[in-house]
């Protein structure tokens, strides 16, 4: 067996695609063990499950994982590095909206950052589904001009014999 399936354009995107059907039921598992404190142990006004953001944000480790379709960038063709790129793009968009969310939407209590959990936990779910279909749909986008490169590369020989 060998290794060059590992070359071809579209591994990038086959990665980000695995890494999010590991990385999400991970940090689904991590989630559910978090502690859940109700708004009033915590002086504030609503909402039963309040987490600590910095618990929340060691959950999302696992999306991690998605920086290494950089690999990819060190590739010798040229349209593996781009789909490596826009791989990388997706990836790091993934980590960077949920994070983003978490310190927006944090409440201040006794020095200690705390996230209402049982609202902001749909937003997050869905944007991890939201994310899955954009690495699907960025692969699909990618695959039309992937394939319009080795057109150009038989018409450039014909012009270099005449």
């Amino acid at each position: 067996m060998t290794w060059d399936f590992l070359q071809r354009w579209y591994m990038p995107f086959l990665y980000i695609t695995a890494c999010s059907l590991v990385a999400v039921p991970l940090s689904a598992y991590a989630e559910a063990g978090m502690e859940l404190r109700p708004a009033s142990e915590l002086g504030l006004a609503y909402g039963e499950g309040w987490v600590l953001r910095d618990e929340l944000l060691a959950c999302m480790i696992p999306y991690l994982l998605n920086l290494g379709a950089g690999i990819w960038l060190f590739n010798g063709d040229g349209t593996t590095r781009w789909a490596a790129f826009w791989a990388m793009s997706i990836g790091i968009a993934r980590i960077i909206v949920p994070v983003w969310l978490l310190n927006l939407t944090d409440v201040t209590v006794m020095a200690k950052h705390y996230i209402d959990w049982n609202t902001m936990r749909w937003v997050i779910w869905f944007q991890d589904i939201e994310m899955f279909f954009l690495g699907i749909m960025a692969w699909g986008a990618f695959s039309r001009f992937a394939g319009s490169s080795e057109a150009a590369a038989a018409h450039s020989t014909y012009y270099a014999e005449a």
